[in-house]
């Protein structure tokens, strides 16, 4: 396609918004956004430069495939695009941090029990990434479901399925199954949430790349060691495309099907001969 230069419409001292543009610029970036989103989370949730290019890459190329435009890329219209990846994990941290108080059972107060036990709490939810767990103990042994915290689907839904037109339904090809960067980067912030308590009061700790880079990089390995060790039994790519497809069910969204493909039976062809050959057709019976 024909390069196209962005009309930018509106001029302020604000951030630059995709609204500024004229409206061939506003669709292919509302389509670069999604693309990106989806590419990082699915890829590199917390990138390094090089990779987040690489990421702005694919995702514009995608998108000039998609709309037919070839909009000329300036460092503005970069930024706009990049920007999403410190909003994705804003977003995440948001929608867990009232999840992860309500289902562990973490208090606010002021009181010295409280801020003991909410300590206490922390403790053994990070021991052992206690918190990922479907039934939770002290002891190792007698921990079962990893990865099938009910709090784990929860987020899956509220982050990514929450209605058809969420990122995991219109990315279908970047989330089935859910990808390991993905849910590395859900433990990750969960245990950003948990960090929190672990004065006993909440605190705000912000979940940045610079703070959480290497817990995050630290639950993707061990992803990767548990499909290792397991991968006889498929184990952890069935976690994942549980996790897809009860997201999926979660959004409303109709399962993912083939195209159905339509077919005229002889006998519906036969008719239709005979009813030219008699006269009948529905143009006269309208008539």
């Amino acid at each position: 396609p024909v390069v196209v230069k962005a009309q930018k419409l509106v001029e302020h001292d604000g951030r630059p918004r995709t609204r500024d543009y004229d409206d061939v610029t506003q669709e292919f970036m509302t389509t670069v956004i999604g693309e990106y989103r989806a590419h990082l989370c699915a890829e590199a949730p917390m990138p390094p430069h090089t990779k987040e290019a690489a990421l702005l890459d694919a995702s514009w190329a995608q998108a000039c495939k998609v709309t037919g435009v070839n909009l000329s890329r300036s460092p503005e219209l970069a930024k706009l695009v990049t920007s999403r990846g410190s909003q994705v994990r804003g977003q995440l941290k948001s929608k867990l941090r009232p999840l992860v108080e309500a289902m562990f059972g973490f208090h606010s107060s002021q009181s010295k029990s409280a801020i003991k036990k909410n300590r206490t709490l922390a403790e053994g939810l990070k021991e052992g990434t206690n918190f990922a767990f479907k039934h939770m103990v002290a002891e190792e042994d007698g921990r079962r479901g990893f990865l099938k915290a009910p709090l784990i689907q929860k987020i899956v839904n509220t982050m990514w399925f929450a209605n058809k037109h969420d990122d995991g339904v219109l990315y279908h090809k970047h989330f089935k199954p859910f990808p390991y960067p993905a849910l590395a980067l859900v433990l990750t912030a969960i245990e950003c949430c948990i960090d929190k308590w672990m004065p006993g009061t909440r605190t705000d700790i912000p979940f940045t790349i610079q703070e959480y880079h290497g817990a995050y990089e630290s639950h993707l390995k061990c992803l990767e060691a548990f499909e290792d060790a397991t991968k006889m039994y498929n184990v952890l790519p069935a976690i994942c495309s549980k996790l897809y497809e009860v997201g999926r069910v979660h959004s409303g969204a109709a399962p993912l099907s083939l195209p159905t493909e339509v077919t005229i039976s002889a006998r519906v062809i036969a008719a239709a001969i005979k009813e030219h050959e008699e006269g009948s057709t529905t143009e006269d019976e309208s008539d």
